[in-house]
Protein backbone atom coordinates (compact mmCIF):
# COMPACT_ATOMS: atom_id res chain seq x y z
CA UNK A 1 0.00 0.00 0.00
CA UNK A 2 2.65 2.20 0.90
CA UNK A 3 4.14 1.83 -2.34
CA UNK A 4 1.02 2.57 -3.97
CA UNK A 5 1.10 5.64 -2.46
CA UNK A 6 4.58 6.76 -3.12
CA UNK A 7 4.21 5.77 -6.55
CA UNK A 8 0.76 7.68 -6.89
CA UNK A 9 2.51 11.09 -5.31
CA UNK A 10 5.65 10.29 -7.42
CA UNK A 11 3.37 10.20 -10.71
CA UNK A 12 1.84 13.32 -9.72
CA UNK A 13 5.24 15.45 -8.73
CA UNK A 14 6.42 14.10 -12.12
CA UNK A 15 3.18 15.57 -13.55
CA UNK A 16 3.74 18.83 -11.87
CA UNK A 17 6.80 19.30 -12.93
CA UNK A 18 6.01 18.54 -16.52
CA UNK A 19 3.31 21.01 -16.55
CA UNK A 20 5.69 23.78 -14.82
CA UNK A 21 8.85 23.13 -17.68
CA UNK A 22 5.77 22.81 -20.53
CA UNK A 23 4.12 26.20 -18.82
CA UNK A 24 7.38 28.08 -18.45
CA UNK A 25 8.43 27.05 -21.87
CA UNK A 26 5.36 28.72 -23.55
CA UNK A 27 5.42 31.71 -21.54
CA UNK A 28 9.32 32.36 -22.36
CA UNK A 29 8.80 31.95 -25.66
CA UNK A 30 6.04 34.22 -26.01
CA UNK A 31 8.31 36.96 -23.94
CA UNK A 32 11.02 36.22 -26.46
CA UNK A 33 9.07 36.65 -29.61
CA UNK A 34 7.95 39.67 -27.91
CA UNK A 35 11.30 41.19 -27.20
CA UNK A 36 12.40 40.26 -30.24
CA UNK A 37 9.52 41.59 -32.18
CA UNK A 38 9.91 45.35 -30.24
CA UNK A 39 13.41 45.42 -30.37
CA UNK A 40 12.97 45.38 -34.30
CA UNK A 41 11.06 47.96 -34.12
CA UNK A 42 12.95 50.00 -32.41
CA UNK A 43 15.31 49.71 -34.89
CA UNK A 44 13.30 51.55 -37.35
CA UNK A 45 12.24 54.22 -34.86
CA UNK A 46 13.62 57.80 -36.27
CA UNK A 47 16.13 59.27 -34.73
CA UNK A 48 13.66 62.00 -32.44
CA UNK A 49 12.71 58.77 -30.50
CA UNK A 50 16.33 58.18 -29.08
CA UNK A 51 17.36 62.31 -29.27
CA UNK A 52 14.65 62.61 -26.31
CA UNK A 53 11.18 63.99 -28.55
CA UNK A 54 9.20 61.52 -27.08
CA UNK A 55 10.81 61.79 -23.55
CA UNK A 56 11.96 58.08 -23.48
CA UNK A 57 15.39 57.64 -22.08
CA UNK A 58 17.67 55.04 -23.64
CA UNK A 59 18.04 53.69 -19.97
CA UNK A 60 13.94 53.23 -19.83
CA UNK A 61 13.48 51.56 -22.86
CA UNK A 62 16.51 48.96 -22.27
CA UNK A 63 14.48 48.00 -18.75
CA UNK A 64 10.93 47.90 -20.66
CA UNK A 65 13.54 45.18 -23.29
CA UNK A 66 14.88 43.24 -20.14
CA UNK A 67 13.16 43.55 -17.02
CA UNK A 68 9.64 44.29 -17.77
CA UNK A 69 9.71 41.70 -20.71
CA UNK A 70 10.31 39.17 -17.81
CA UNK A 71 7.73 40.37 -15.70
CA UNK A 72 5.77 40.09 -19.37
CA UNK A 73 6.65 36.14 -18.94
CA UNK A 74 5.64 35.61 -15.23
CA UNK A 75 2.00 36.77 -15.97
CA UNK A 76 1.66 34.29 -19.06
CA UNK A 77 2.95 31.62 -16.61
CA UNK A 78 0.64 32.94 -13.85
CA UNK A 79 -2.53 33.25 -16.42
CA UNK A 80 -1.71 29.26 -17.42
CA UNK A 81 -0.50 27.98 -14.60
CA UNK A 82 -3.11 29.05 -11.95
CA UNK A 83 -6.12 30.78 -13.34
CA UNK A 84 -7.27 29.13 -15.77
CA UNK A 85 -7.09 25.32 -13.54
CA UNK A 86 -8.31 27.21 -10.82
CA UNK A 87 -10.99 28.66 -13.08
CA UNK A 88 -11.88 25.17 -13.74
CA UNK A 89 -12.07 24.00 -10.40
CA UNK A 90 -14.49 26.25 -8.90
CA UNK A 91 -16.66 25.77 -12.30
CA UNK A 92 -16.53 21.93 -11.29
CA UNK A 93 -17.43 22.27 -7.86
CA UNK A 94 -19.90 25.11 -8.02
CA UNK A 95 -22.44 22.28 -10.31
CA UNK A 96 -21.71 19.78 -7.69
CA UNK A 97 -23.08 22.53 -5.25
CA UNK A 98 -26.02 22.81 -7.82
CA UNK A 99 -26.66 19.47 -7.38
CA UNK A 100 -26.61 19.48 -3.73
CA UNK A 101 -28.78 22.49 -3.28
CA UNK A 102 -29.75 24.90 -5.82
CA UNK A 103 -30.97 26.90 -3.44
CA UNK A 104 -27.94 27.57 -1.14
CA UNK A 105 -26.03 27.56 -4.24
CA UNK A 106 -28.01 30.15 -5.47
CA UNK A 107 -27.28 32.33 -2.16
CA UNK A 108 -23.60 31.78 -2.93
CA UNK A 109 -23.63 32.97 -6.39
CA UNK A 110 -25.32 35.80 -5.14
CA UNK A 111 -21.74 37.24 -3.93
CA UNK A 112 -20.11 36.35 -6.94
CA UNK A 113 -20.89 40.19 -8.44
CA UNK A 114 -19.26 41.24 -4.98
CA UNK A 115 -16.71 39.58 -4.76
CA UNK A 116 -15.96 40.66 -8.31
CA UNK A 117 -16.23 44.11 -7.63
CA UNK A 118 -13.93 43.64 -4.74
CA UNK A 119 -11.14 41.96 -6.87
CA UNK A 120 -11.56 44.38 -9.62
CA UNK A 121 -11.26 47.34 -7.51
CA UNK A 122 -8.34 46.03 -5.52
CA UNK A 123 -6.63 44.73 -8.93
CA UNK A 124 -7.29 48.01 -10.74
CA UNK A 125 -5.87 50.00 -7.92
CA UNK A 126 -2.71 47.30 -8.25
CA UNK A 127 -1.94 47.80 -11.85
CA UNK A 128 -2.20 51.59 -11.13
CA UNK A 129 0.69 51.58 -8.36
CA UNK A 130 1.94 48.82 -10.14
CA UNK A 131 2.69 51.13 -13.04
CA UNK A 132 3.93 54.06 -10.76
CA UNK A 133 6.46 51.98 -9.26
CA UNK A 134 7.62 51.03 -12.39
CA UNK A 135 7.98 53.99 -14.20
CA UNK A 136 10.01 55.41 -10.91
CA UNK A 137 12.48 52.12 -11.23
CA UNK A 138 12.95 53.02 -15.44
CA UNK A 139 13.82 56.59 -14.25
CA UNK A 140 16.60 55.04 -11.52
CA UNK A 141 17.79 52.71 -14.46
CA UNK A 142 18.17 55.78 -16.91
CA UNK A 143 19.89 57.43 -14.22
CA UNK A 144 22.34 55.16 -13.43
CA UNK A 145 22.68 54.21 -17.27
CA UNK A 146 23.22 57.96 -17.61
CA UNK A 147 26.12 58.29 -15.07
CA UNK A 148 28.16 55.09 -15.25
CA UNK A 149 29.47 55.91 -18.60
CA UNK A 150 30.28 59.25 -17.74
CA UNK A 151 32.01 58.74 -14.15
CA UNK A 152 34.90 60.28 -15.68
CA UNK A 153 33.27 63.50 -15.63
CA UNK A 154 31.72 62.80 -11.73
CA UNK A 155 35.17 61.96 -10.78
CA UNK A 156 36.89 64.60 -12.42
CA UNK A 157 34.61 67.33 -10.53
CA UNK A 158 34.48 65.45 -7.42
CA UNK A 159 30.91 64.99 -7.87
CA UNK A 160 30.44 61.57 -5.94
CA UNK A 161 28.34 63.04 -2.99
CA UNK A 162 26.24 64.81 -5.23
CA UNK A 163 25.57 62.01 -7.88
CA UNK A 164 24.99 59.74 -4.66
CA UNK A 165 22.24 62.43 -3.12
CA UNK A 166 20.48 62.33 -6.61
CA UNK A 167 20.63 58.45 -6.79
CA UNK A 168 19.38 58.35 -3.13
CA UNK A 169 16.41 60.95 -3.71
CA UNK A 170 15.14 58.41 -6.78
CA UNK A 171 15.73 55.08 -4.63
CA UNK A 172 13.87 56.56 -1.98
CA UNK A 173 10.80 57.42 -4.43
CA UNK A 174 11.03 53.97 -5.65
CA UNK A 175 10.71 52.89 -2.36
CA UNK A 176 7.65 54.43 -1.01
CA UNK A 177 6.37 53.95 -4.50
CA UNK A 178 6.91 50.37 -3.69
CA UNK A 179 5.85 49.83 -0.57
CA UNK A 180 2.42 51.51 -1.74
CA UNK A 181 1.88 49.11 -3.71
CA UNK A 182 2.93 45.71 -1.91
CA UNK A 183 0.39 47.13 0.95
CA UNK A 184 -2.23 47.05 -1.47
CA UNK A 185 -1.42 43.92 -2.68
CA UNK A 186 -0.80 42.65 0.43
CA UNK A 187 -4.39 43.26 0.67
CA UNK A 188 -5.41 41.29 -1.78
CA UNK A 189 -6.18 37.92 -0.34
CA UNK A 190 -7.20 38.85 3.06
CA UNK A 191 -9.97 41.19 1.59
CA UNK A 192 -10.64 37.76 -0.65
CA UNK A 193 -10.70 35.68 2.41
CA UNK A 194 -13.07 38.05 4.94
CA UNK A 195 -15.62 38.34 2.26
CA UNK A 196 -15.91 34.50 1.42
CA UNK A 197 -15.68 33.67 5.37
CA UNK A 198 -18.66 35.47 6.01
CA UNK A 199 -20.17 34.21 2.57
CA UNK A 200 -19.55 30.48 4.16
CA UNK A 201 -20.92 31.64 7.90
CA UNK A 202 -24.50 33.18 6.32
CA UNK A 203 -25.01 30.26 4.04
CA UNK A 204 -24.13 27.56 6.97
CA UNK A 205 -26.62 29.68 9.29
CA UNK A 206 -29.35 29.49 5.86
CA UNK A 207 -28.48 25.91 6.06
CA UNK A 208 -28.42 25.01 9.81
CA UNK A 209 -32.04 27.05 9.22
CA UNK A 210 -33.11 25.06 6.23
CA UNK A 211 -32.09 21.84 8.19
CA UNK A 212 -34.24 22.62 11.25
CA UNK A 213 -37.70 22.91 9.17
CA UNK A 214 -37.10 19.74 7.71
CA UNK A 215 -36.26 21.09 4.26
CA UNK A 216 -32.41 19.95 3.95
CA UNK A 217 -30.72 16.49 5.20
CA UNK A 218 -27.61 17.33 7.56
CA UNK A 219 -26.02 14.62 5.07
CA UNK A 220 -26.67 17.36 2.36
CA UNK A 221 -25.35 20.32 4.26
CA UNK A 222 -22.53 18.62 5.82
CA UNK A 223 -21.57 17.67 1.55
CA UNK A 224 -22.79 21.25 0.65
CA UNK A 225 -20.09 22.97 3.14
CA UNK A 226 -17.49 20.63 2.58
CA UNK A 227 -17.32 21.94 -1.08
CA UNK A 228 -17.73 25.48 0.28
CA UNK A 229 -15.02 24.96 2.09
CA UNK A 230 -12.87 23.43 -0.88
CA UNK A 231 -14.08 26.27 -2.58
CA UNK A 232 -11.59 28.42 -0.31
CA UNK A 233 -8.28 27.34 -2.24
CA UNK A 234 -9.43 28.03 -5.90
CA UNK A 235 -11.02 31.48 -5.16
CA UNK A 236 -7.30 32.55 -3.58
CA UNK A 237 -5.57 30.96 -6.66
CA UNK A 238 -7.60 33.01 -8.93
CA UNK A 239 -7.47 36.38 -6.62
CA UNK A 240 -3.90 35.69 -6.41
CA UNK A 241 -3.22 35.14 -10.18
CA UNK A 242 -5.53 38.09 -10.84
CA UNK A 243 -3.39 40.20 -8.56
CA UNK A 244 -0.22 38.64 -10.67
CA UNK A 245 -1.92 39.79 -13.88
CA UNK A 246 -3.07 43.19 -12.58
CA UNK A 247 1.07 43.22 -11.16
CA UNK A 248 1.92 42.46 -14.76
CA UNK A 249 -0.05 44.96 -17.29
CA UNK A 250 1.53 47.69 -16.84
CA UNK A 251 4.65 45.95 -17.64
CA UNK A 252 2.98 45.10 -20.99
CA UNK A 253 1.90 48.51 -21.64
CA UNK A 254 5.05 49.96 -21.12
CA UNK A 255 6.57 47.14 -23.77
CA UNK A 256 3.46 48.10 -26.42
CA UNK A 257 3.97 51.64 -26.06
CA UNK A 258 7.09 50.99 -28.03
CA UNK A 259 5.19 49.22 -30.74
CA UNK A 260 2.49 52.27 -30.92
CA UNK A 261 5.65 54.46 -31.57
CA UNK A 262 4.84 55.26 -35.39
CA UNK A 263 8.45 53.79 -37.85
CA UNK A 264 10.69 56.41 -39.29
CA UNK A 265 8.71 57.48 -42.42
CA UNK A 266 11.46 56.56 -44.36
CA UNK A 267 11.01 52.90 -43.77
CA UNK A 268 7.76 53.16 -46.04
CA UNK A 269 9.81 53.12 -49.00
CA UNK A 270 10.44 49.51 -48.67
CA UNK A 271 12.95 46.70 -48.22
CA UNK A 272 16.33 47.06 -49.92
CA UNK A 273 18.78 44.14 -51.83
CA UNK A 274 22.45 44.33 -52.57
CA UNK A 275 21.88 45.08 -55.71
CA UNK A 276 19.60 47.88 -55.60
CA UNK A 277 21.73 51.18 -56.62
CA UNK A 278 21.57 54.98 -56.15
CA UNK A 279 21.43 57.12 -59.06
CA UNK A 280 24.66 58.96 -59.54
CA UNK A 281 25.26 62.46 -59.58
CA UNK A 282 24.89 65.95 -57.89
CA UNK A 283 23.54 66.24 -54.56
CA UNK A 284 20.87 69.39 -54.75
CA UNK A 285 19.44 70.86 -51.59
CA UNK A 286 15.73 72.94 -53.04
CA UNK A 287 14.04 75.29 -50.68
CA UNK A 288 14.41 73.28 -47.49
CA UNK A 289 13.51 74.46 -44.13
CA UNK A 290 13.41 72.39 -40.90
CA UNK A 291 11.99 73.03 -37.98
CA UNK A 292 12.89 71.40 -34.34
CA UNK A 293 10.05 71.05 -31.59
CA UNK A 294 8.96 73.89 -33.27
CA UNK A 295 11.99 76.24 -33.16
CA UNK A 296 13.48 76.81 -36.74
CA UNK A 297 16.61 75.16 -37.66
CA UNK A 298 16.85 75.63 -41.31
CA UNK A 299 15.53 78.47 -43.45
CA UNK A 300 14.86 78.43 -47.50
CA UNK A 301 18.55 76.41 -47.43
CA UNK A 302 19.62 75.92 -51.54
CA UNK A 303 23.17 74.74 -52.96
CA UNK A 304 24.21 72.08 -55.31
CA UNK A 305 27.41 69.85 -54.80
CA UNK A 306 29.04 68.88 -57.53
CA UNK A 307 29.91 65.05 -57.93
CA UNK A 308 33.24 64.08 -56.58
CA UNK A 309 33.53 67.87 -54.72
CA UNK A 310 34.97 68.61 -51.00
CA UNK A 311 32.20 70.96 -49.50
CA UNK A 312 33.23 72.79 -46.33
CA UNK A 313 29.97 73.31 -44.02
CA UNK A 314 30.81 75.76 -41.82
CA UNK A 315 29.45 78.76 -39.06
CA UNK A 316 28.67 79.03 -35.49
CA UNK A 317 27.06 76.35 -33.45
CA UNK A 318 23.54 76.51 -33.53
CA UNK A 319 23.50 77.71 -37.41
CA UNK A 320 22.57 74.30 -38.97
CA UNK A 321 25.47 72.56 -40.32
CA UNK A 322 24.64 69.04 -38.19
CA UNK A 323 20.97 69.49 -38.89
CA UNK A 324 21.92 69.70 -42.67
CA UNK A 325 23.72 66.69 -42.67
CA UNK A 326 21.37 64.80 -40.43
CA UNK A 327 18.61 65.26 -42.98
CA UNK A 328 20.86 63.92 -45.76
CA UNK A 329 21.54 61.17 -43.95
CA UNK A 330 17.60 60.82 -43.57
CA UNK A 331 17.39 60.80 -39.72
CA UNK A 332 14.96 63.20 -40.44
CA UNK A 333 12.77 64.56 -43.19
CA UNK A 334 12.72 67.96 -44.70
CA UNK A 335 9.72 69.70 -43.28
CA UNK A 336 9.65 71.67 -46.87
CA UNK A 337 11.68 71.46 -49.83
CA UNK A 338 13.55 68.41 -51.59
CA UNK A 339 16.86 66.71 -51.31
CA UNK A 340 17.81 65.04 -54.58
CA UNK A 341 20.65 63.44 -56.02
CA UNK A 342 21.41 63.58 -59.93
CA UNK A 343 16.82 63.83 -60.86
CA UNK A 344 16.16 61.53 -58.37
CA UNK A 345 14.40 62.23 -54.52
CA UNK A 346 16.53 60.64 -51.81
CA UNK A 347 13.25 60.03 -50.40
CA UNK A 348 11.92 57.67 -53.24
CA UNK A 349 15.41 55.09 -52.71
CA UNK A 350 15.12 52.68 -50.13
CA UNK A 351 16.23 53.74 -47.01
CA UNK A 352 18.79 51.28 -46.62
CA UNK A 353 20.15 51.22 -49.78
CA UNK A 354 20.81 55.44 -49.46
CA UNK A 355 22.44 55.08 -46.31
CA UNK A 356 24.72 52.22 -47.53
CA UNK A 357 26.05 54.42 -49.62
CA UNK A 358 27.08 57.20 -46.89
CA UNK A 359 29.68 57.06 -45.11
CA UNK A 360 30.20 59.21 -41.82
CA UNK A 361 33.09 59.48 -39.77
CA UNK A 362 31.86 61.52 -36.40
CA UNK A 363 33.88 63.76 -33.89
CA UNK A 364 33.33 61.28 -31.24
CA UNK A 365 33.92 57.83 -32.92
CA UNK A 366 31.90 55.34 -31.96
CA UNK A 367 32.91 51.66 -31.47
CA UNK A 368 30.66 48.85 -29.94
CA UNK A 369 31.77 45.92 -27.84
CA UNK A 370 33.18 42.96 -29.69
CA UNK A 371 36.17 41.94 -31.90
CA UNK A 372 38.51 44.79 -34.43
CA UNK A 373 37.02 43.05 -37.55
CA UNK A 374 33.23 43.36 -36.51
CA UNK A 375 34.21 47.14 -35.46
CA UNK A 376 35.62 47.91 -38.97
CA UNK A 377 32.74 45.38 -41.11
CA UNK A 378 30.10 47.03 -38.22
CA UNK A 379 26.54 46.01 -40.27
CA UNK A 380 27.94 42.44 -41.68
CA UNK A 381 27.48 39.23 -40.04
CA UNK A 382 30.19 37.81 -38.10
CA UNK A 383 29.98 34.53 -40.72
CA UNK A 384 29.70 36.88 -43.32
CA UNK A 385 32.92 39.47 -42.90
CA UNK A 386 35.48 39.67 -45.58
CA UNK A 387 38.73 39.51 -43.66
CA UNK A 388 41.11 40.47 -46.42
CA UNK A 389 38.71 43.71 -47.07
CA UNK A 390 38.69 44.15 -43.33
CA UNK A 391 42.96 44.06 -42.80
CA UNK A 392 43.03 46.04 -46.58
CA UNK A 393 40.55 49.06 -44.96
CA UNK A 394 42.74 49.01 -42.13
CA UNK A 395 46.01 49.34 -43.89
CA UNK A 396 44.45 52.28 -45.57
CA UNK A 397 43.56 53.63 -42.72
CA UNK A 398 47.02 53.72 -40.52
CA UNK A 399 45.35 50.91 -38.66
CA UNK A 400 47.46 47.46 -39.61
CA UNK A 401 50.39 48.10 -37.57
CA UNK A 402 48.54 48.88 -34.04
CA UNK A 403 46.03 46.44 -34.70
CA UNK A 404 48.34 43.27 -34.95
CA UNK A 405 49.55 44.43 -31.93
CA UNK A 406 46.46 43.68 -29.92
CA UNK A 407 46.60 40.65 -28.44
CA UNK A 408 44.31 38.63 -30.66
CA UNK A 409 44.97 40.62 -33.55
CA UNK A 410 41.73 41.60 -35.88
CA UNK A 411 39.50 39.16 -33.69
CA UNK A 412 40.78 40.88 -30.62
CA UNK A 413 38.36 42.04 -28.32
CA UNK A 414 38.19 45.57 -27.23
CA UNK A 415 35.63 46.20 -24.63
CA UNK A 416 32.39 48.44 -24.74
CA UNK A 417 33.00 51.95 -26.58
CA UNK A 418 35.89 50.69 -27.54
CA UNK A 419 38.02 51.51 -24.21
CA UNK A 420 40.75 49.45 -24.12
CA UNK A 421 41.89 51.52 -27.31
CA UNK A 422 43.37 55.46 -27.17
CA UNK A 423 41.33 57.95 -28.88
CA UNK A 424 43.41 58.28 -32.22
CA UNK A 425 43.35 54.37 -32.12
CA UNK A 426 39.37 54.20 -31.96
CA UNK A 427 39.21 57.37 -34.70
CA UNK A 428 41.51 55.11 -37.13
CA UNK A 429 38.93 51.93 -36.81
CA UNK A 430 36.47 54.60 -37.56
CA UNK A 431 37.84 55.76 -41.01
CA UNK A 432 38.80 52.10 -41.61
CA UNK A 433 35.30 51.57 -41.17
CA UNK A 434 33.94 54.23 -43.99
CA UNK A 435 36.64 52.59 -46.39
CA UNK A 436 35.46 49.03 -45.91
CA UNK A 437 31.66 49.89 -46.64
CA UNK A 438 33.14 51.76 -49.90
CA UNK A 439 30.58 54.94 -49.40
CA UNK A 440 30.24 57.35 -52.84
CA UNK A 441 29.30 60.22 -50.54
CA UNK A 442 32.03 61.04 -47.10
CA UNK A 443 30.55 63.19 -44.34
CA UNK A 444 33.13 64.54 -41.93
CA UNK A 445 32.57 65.82 -38.48
CA UNK A 446 35.45 67.41 -37.20
CA UNK A 447 37.35 64.32 -37.39
CA UNK A 448 40.38 65.16 -36.03
CA UNK A 449 39.45 67.92 -33.41
CA UNK A 450 40.30 65.56 -30.57
CA UNK A 451 43.10 64.03 -31.32
CA UNK A 452 46.24 65.00 -30.22
CA UNK A 453 49.59 65.77 -33.21
CA UNK A 454 50.76 62.06 -34.28
CA UNK A 455 47.59 60.51 -33.76
CA UNK A 456 45.79 63.72 -36.33
CA UNK A 457 48.29 63.12 -38.61
CA UNK A 458 47.92 59.72 -38.93
CA UNK A 459 43.89 60.44 -39.39
CA UNK A 460 44.29 63.18 -42.07
CA UNK A 461 46.31 60.55 -43.97
CA UNK A 462 43.63 57.80 -43.80
CA UNK A 463 41.32 59.97 -44.75
CA UNK A 464 43.28 61.83 -47.66
CA UNK A 465 42.69 57.84 -48.89
CA UNK A 466 39.15 58.08 -48.14
CA UNK A 467 38.47 61.09 -50.34
CA UNK A 468 39.92 60.52 -53.37
CA UNK A 469 37.40 60.61 -56.24
CA UNK A 470 34.57 61.25 -53.52
CA UNK A 471 31.78 63.53 -52.85
CA UNK A 472 32.74 64.66 -49.38
CA UNK A 473 30.86 67.57 -46.85
CA UNK A 474 32.84 68.16 -44.00
CA UNK A 475 31.67 70.12 -40.61
CA UNK A 476 34.01 72.60 -39.41
CA UNK A 477 34.19 74.59 -36.29
CA UNK A 478 37.89 75.90 -37.02
CA UNK A 479 38.22 77.14 -39.95
CA UNK A 480 41.53 75.86 -40.69
CA UNK A 481 40.22 72.62 -41.13
CA UNK A 482 38.30 73.57 -44.29
CA UNK A 483 41.05 75.53 -46.61
CA UNK A 484 41.63 73.71 -49.10
CA UNK A 485 37.87 72.37 -49.66
CA UNK A 486 36.83 73.11 -52.79
CA UNK A 487 33.93 75.59 -51.52
CA UNK A 488 33.26 76.27 -48.26
CA UNK A 489 28.89 77.45 -47.35
CA UNK A 490 28.97 79.95 -44.16
CA UNK A 491 25.99 79.19 -42.38
CA UNK A 492 24.25 81.57 -39.84
CA UNK A 493 20.61 81.31 -38.41
CA UNK A 494 19.70 78.31 -40.46
CA UNK A 495 20.76 80.36 -43.81
CA UNK A 496 23.77 80.09 -46.06
CA UNK A 497 24.74 83.39 -46.20
CA UNK A 498 28.06 83.51 -48.31
CA UNK A 499 29.35 80.45 -50.49
CA UNK A 500 33.26 80.48 -52.37
CA UNK A 501 36.89 78.85 -51.96
CA UNK A 502 38.31 80.20 -48.88
CA UNK A 503 40.62 82.72 -50.90
CA UNK A 504 37.69 84.45 -52.24
CA UNK A 505 35.10 84.77 -49.22
CA UNK A 506 38.21 86.24 -47.05
CA UNK A 507 38.91 88.85 -50.29
CA UNK A 508 35.21 89.61 -49.74
CA UNK A 509 35.33 90.82 -46.52
CA UNK A 510 32.16 89.16 -45.16
CA UNK A 511 31.15 87.20 -42.46
CA UNK A 512 33.49 84.37 -43.25
CA UNK A 513 36.59 86.39 -43.50
CA UNK A 514 35.07 87.86 -40.09
CA UNK A 515 34.50 84.79 -38.24
CA UNK A 516 38.35 83.61 -39.75
CA UNK A 517 40.17 86.55 -38.75
CA UNK A 518 38.55 85.82 -34.98
CA UNK A 519 39.60 82.18 -34.67
CA UNK A 520 42.94 83.49 -35.91
CA UNK A 521 43.43 85.78 -32.78
CA UNK A 522 42.79 82.62 -30.62
CA UNK A 523 45.33 80.72 -29.27
CA UNK A 524 43.75 76.82 -29.93
CA UNK A 525 46.23 74.65 -32.14
CA UNK A 526 44.90 74.37 -36.11
CA UNK A 527 44.73 71.55 -38.36
CA UNK A 528 44.16 71.74 -41.87
CA UNK A 529 42.23 69.39 -43.98
CA UNK A 530 44.08 67.28 -46.20
CA UNK A 531 43.50 67.96 -50.25
CA UNK A 532 42.84 64.89 -52.36
CA UNK A 533 45.27 62.61 -54.21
Amino acid sequence: MAGVTMGLITMRCAAQYGQDVWLWEAALHITSSVRKQVYGHVQLLGLSYFEGAGDTAAGDTAYRLTAEADQMGAMVFAFLQRLIPSALQLVAMLAKMLVLSPFLSGATLAVAPLMSLLIARLGDRVRRLSRSSQDQVAELSAHVNEILPAMLVVKAHAAEGYELARFADLADAHRTGRMAFQRQQALFSPAITLVYAATVVSLFAAGTKAIAHGRFSGEKMVAFVASLVLLIEPIQAVGSAYNEIKQGQPAVERVFEILDTPPEASHATGPSSESDSIPVGDIVFDSVSFCYRDRPVLRDVSFRIREGETVALVGPSGSGKTTLVKLLLRLYEPDTGSIRIGNRPIKDIPLRTWRRHLGFVPQDSVLFSGTVAENIAYGVAANAIDLRRVERAARRAHADEFVRGLSGGYAAVIGERGSTLSGGQKQRLAVARAIYHEPTCLILDEATSALDNESEVLVRDALQTLMAEKTVIVIAHKLETVQSADRILFMEQGRIVEEGAHLELLERGGRYASFYKTQQTDDRPVESLPPKR
